[in-house]
């Protein structure tokens, strides 16, 4: 059995799904876990060329159609001369897009071998409703499956170019015309969400504020504040609510390629 030094986890997961997701993977294989959070800001900012001992497991959310543009320009600092990767993107029940082409493309140009890869299915990070409570038992037996098929092709280090759908040239960016707003009586100023902001959207001189230019509808300032006092409210998001629920609310499954 292929075995690995070290697991190298590369994650932007505002929500924390999508790390869930990388965690099942590489608590699968043998190995020093190394983390490597692109939701910080500092994280991934520093060119990082990996060693032949690792596996590398990447995990991206999806945002309309597209990996997160600070998402994607950090992962670009990882460089791995053949170096195995397991690469997934995550999304909340609405569609793919363009994100699993995007995010193989750039493993693959940075020097990875793509060993499997593929889609999963979380809950909606901003309209929770949408495959609510997922990944459930069932996408982590499917998940499960996956990574077994990837440990037999790293065993019999037999890897083809996997064709995985998408479009070139990828869909444009979509900006979420969402802001989170702030409850400033429930706001302890524990400065938790200025933290966990990868656009350094909200002041640290006064963190009930968030620049909306600036957001990206990420969530992580949401589902990291220990009193709730984060989240989306207005026309604009009761609107996308009704419409996600109406249109996007059938169960699909997650996809994945060998």
């Amino acid at each position: 059995m292929k075995t690995f030094t070290k697991i190298a986890k590369i994650y932007f997961s505002p929500s924390s799904t999508t790390r869930k997701i990388v965690d099942e993977i590489a608590n699968k294989f043998e190995g020093t876990q190394e983390e490597y959070d692109l939701l910080n800001v500092a994280g991934g900012n520093s060119p990082k060329e990996f060693d032949d001992d690792t596996l590398v497991i990447v995990g991206m959310p999806i945002f309309a159609g597209r990996l997160p543009k600070t998402a994607s320009t950090k992962l670009m600092n990882f460089k791995g001369e053949n170096i195995p990767a397991i690469a997934v993107v995550n999304y909340g029940n609405i569609n793919i897009g363009d994100a699993l082409l995007e995010l193989n493309d750039i493993l693959k140009e940075n020097g990875f071998t793509i060993v499997g890869t593929g889609a999963t299915v979380s809950q909606h990070s901003i309209v929770t409703d949408v495959a609510a409570g997922r990944p459930d038992e069932k996408d982590l037996e499917k998940l499960n499956e996956f990574v077994e098929k990837c440990r037999e092709k790293l065993d019999s280090e037999e890897f083809e170019d996997i064709e995985v759908p998408g479009n070139k040239p990828y869909c444009e960016y979509k900006k979420v015309p969402l802001a989170p707003i702030c409850d400033e009586s429930l706001c302890t100023y524990c400065y938790e969400c200025v933290s966990s902001c990868p656009e350094e959207a909200i002041p640290d001189m006064d963190p009930g504020q968030t620049d909306a230019d600036l957001c990206s509808a990420c969530t992580a300032c949401i589902y990291t504040c220990p009193e709730d006092a984060r989240y989306f409210t207005g026309d604009l998001f009761e609107g996308m609510k009704e419409r996600f629920l109406t249109n996007f609310n059938q169960r699909k499954e997650s996809e994945f390629y060998l």
